[in-house]
């Protein structure tokens, strides 16, 4: 049994597509929130009084051998608390979209994440190429960085692994939590033998 196609289904939830259009190898997908209001996000009032409105261009997942982008239309809303020192808010949208500031969506930064982690840099850089990415070997580092959080009094098994910048010469060091299977810190730079067993 086949079902409709909607343009929505292209989309993370909470979006509505207005226009989707091919220009040269991009999908390009014109959307903006399903919501008509937004809180602001210093006192939490809702508002639904629009200032004005700008574009932000993050990088989707590719499909069917394109890039996608997404041109989202954000709305700047006036607060209407008049307690509240922020005027005017750019809405929010879910973490599930994307993150504030961010050049990608939270999906294809998952999968950044996750090549990332599998592969390092040069290695994940050739990957995503092939794939569509449009991601650098740094950026693959910087999003295994990104995911580092503080590291907790509680933690009872870690891993240290080294790597070569350039062998012989240039080490960085990974500290990772190997129990909840997250990286704990990066160290950038060290010279070759200085991390000790006990």
């Amino acid at each position: 049994m086949t079902t409709q196609f909607i343009r929505r289904d292209l989309l993370p939830a909470g979006l509505k597509a207005d226009q989707v259009e091919l220009v040269g190898n991009t999908i390009r997908i014109h959307s903006r929130s399903a919501k008509a209001a937004a809180a602001c996000p210093r006192c939490g009032a809702v508002s639904g009084h629009v200032h004005s409105r700008y574009q932000r261009r993050p990088a989707d997942l590719p499909a069917h051998g394109r890039k996608v982008e997404l041109v989202l239309q954000v709305r700047r809303f006036r607060c209407r608390s008049m307690y509240c020192s922020t005027r005017i808010f750019a809405e929010r949208f879910p973490l599930s979209v994307t993150h504030p500031h961010a050049r990608r969506t939270s999906r294809l930064q998952g999968l950044v994440r996750h090549i990332g982690l599998a592969l390092g840099g040069r290695p994940a850089q050739a990957l995503a190429r092939r794939l569509l990415l449009p991601v650098s070997k740094d950026t693959f580092l910087r999003s295994i960085q990104n995911m580092t959080e503080a590291a907790s009094s509680d933690l009872r098994v870690i891993g240290i692994d080294d790597w070569a910048w350039r062998k012989g010469q240039r080490y960085g060091t990974m500290i990772c939590d190997l129990e909840r299977r997250r990286v704990i810190d990066l160290l950038p730079d060290r010279e070759p033998a200085t991390v000790e067993s006990a």
